[in-house]
């Protein structure tokens, strides 16, 4: 469970251990307060599992057979509803075929026939007919039977089409109402009208990237990027920052928290790795191995996560998104051919308040943005056209449901917000040019990355 460790514990700098779990270091005394922590967690493990078990015991409840009641009357109520619309179907198809036997004969062939009446009973009167006369009516009268005969009256057939009636009636799962978070109240005009709690000096980049937060510590990860260096901090809500080892073989494209595995995802030019800032040692940074692009020379470009689920979109056109579970880790779905062969993913991300859609932006080849709302079978339910630019456009997702999407005009003073289902659009003003932006928590602060190289904190 513990070694001796050559670090101090971070909480009293005194003599240490190191979990070998968790691989933090305490004192012998917030040591044994770990190791209480631990068998308190087991404890309520122990509580969920019987509880679980205590369910799984029980006889079906009256919930669950009134619920197969109700599914079983709607399958009747369909049932009576088919025979009802085929026996009308059927007895209409009899009124058609009857009405078709009445008409055609009078219809088609009441005139040609009428003639050839005439024209015998005058030569039976006449009684002078000669051999061609015969010949003629005979003629006549056998045209007009081959044309009876090839009539409609009697080729006629009925066309019957096949029904698979399986198709008719699937029995699917309702999804459970997830719990929504509290919601935040926004203040967009104080980005236009107020000064910035907080400002920091960010210069010396040729770009950055700025990942979403940690609730639970409002902490971000900031990367900065040139030819040479590429430098990973991670700040918190009062802009303390600390330097965080990279490597120099890899640029950072993308970074979410992961409430699920409480650390950092971190998503490089073809890897991924999570970090957890809690550990002092080198094995705060592990590579997730099973995590690669699906060919050579493929590259990642953004990534959004929710409970153990991760997204990865590649930097290419017409690409695909990869689903991947986190325990373990591996890849459980391809969505291809989800945008058109034009067009590339540039952002991508869940809503934070539901985590069944998924908010992305899209860049075609004639530099058009737009926004897609998608749900988690990646199904379209809407699309909203942005602007022309030759600059990116991000999107964040804030904790409201008017103000949930939240688009940054890289290189401009404006934002624009939609709402939960991308029905509304409002636009926000900034005080100055603005290239990124993230949000914390914890002071509800939206933070901005001018294009001036500041990160101002605002909160709203």
């Amino acid at each position: 469970m513990a070694s001796a460790a050559t670090t101090y514990c971070r909480q009293c700098d005194s003599g240490s251990y190191r979990c070998d779990d968790c691989r933090r270091t305490f004192c012998d005394y917030h040591f044994t307060e770990h190791r209480q922590q631990i068998v308190e967690q087991f404890d309520r493990l122990q509580r969920d599992y019987s509880n679980l078990n205590e369910i799984l015991s029980l006889p079906p409840s009256y919930e669950s057979l009134a619920g197969n009641t109700d599914l079983i009357n709607k399958v009747d109520q369909w049932e009576a509803d088919a025979i009802r619309q085929v026996k009308e179907i059927a007895e209409q198809t009899r009124d058609k075929i009857r009405s078709r036997a009445d008409s055609i004969p009078n219809d088609r062939f009441g005139t040609a026939f009428h003639q050839l009446t005439e024209q015998f009973q005058q030569t039976q009167l006449a009684n002078t007919y000669s051999e061609l006369d015969i010949q003629r009516l005979a003629t006549q009268l056998n045209n007009l039977k081959i044309q009876v005969e090839n009539s409609s009256l009697t080729t006629a057939d009925l066309q019957v089409l096949p029904i698979d009636w399986s198709k008719y009636l699937q029995i699917t799962t309702k999804q459970p109402n997830l719990p929504r978070i509290q919601q935040q109240d926004f203040h967009f005009d104080w980005l236009l009208t107020t000064k910035a709690r907080l400002s920091l000096d960010v210069k010396g980049s040729d770009w950055h990237m700025l990942g979403t937060s940690s609730p639970q510590h409002s902490t971000f990860l900031h990367y900065q990027h040139t030819k040479k260096h590429r430098r990973l901090s991670i700040i918190n809500h009062n802009g303390q920052q600390k330097l965080v080892p990279w490597y120099d073989d890899q640029a950072v494209w993308d970074s979410c928290w992961s409430s699920y595995l409480n650390k950092f995802l971190i998503l490089a030019d073809n890897r991924l790795y999570t970090y957890d800032d809690e550990i002092e040692t080198s094995d705060s940074m592990q590579l997730i191995e099973s995590v690669q692009p699906k060919r050579d020379e493929m590259e990642f470009l953004r990534c959004t996560c929710s409970n153990d689920t991760l997204l990865i979109a590649y930097d290419e056109r017409n690409t695909s998104i990869d689903e991947y579970k986190m325990t373990p880790w591996r890849r459980v779905h391809e969505y291809a051919n989800i945008v058109k062969p034009n067009e590339i993913i540039m952002s991508l991300t869940f809503s934070m308040t539901n985590s069944n859609l998924i908010g992305m932006t899209l860049l075609d080849d004639r530099q058009q943005w737009h926004f897609e709302l998608r749900d988690r079978s990646m199904s379209l339910i809407s699309a909203i056209q942005l602007d022309k630019s030759e600059f990116n456009r991000r999107i964040i997702s804030l904790p409201n449901l008017t103000f949930n999407w939240l688009i940054i005009h890289t290189g401009s003073k404006y934002l624009t917000v939609l709402n939960e289902n991308a029905q509304s659009k409002r636009t926000i003003e900034c005080a100055e040019n603005v290239d990124l932006t993230t949000y914390v928590p914890k002071r509800n602060s939206l933070v901005l990355l001018t294009q001036k190289s500041k990160l101002k904190f605002f909160d709203l």
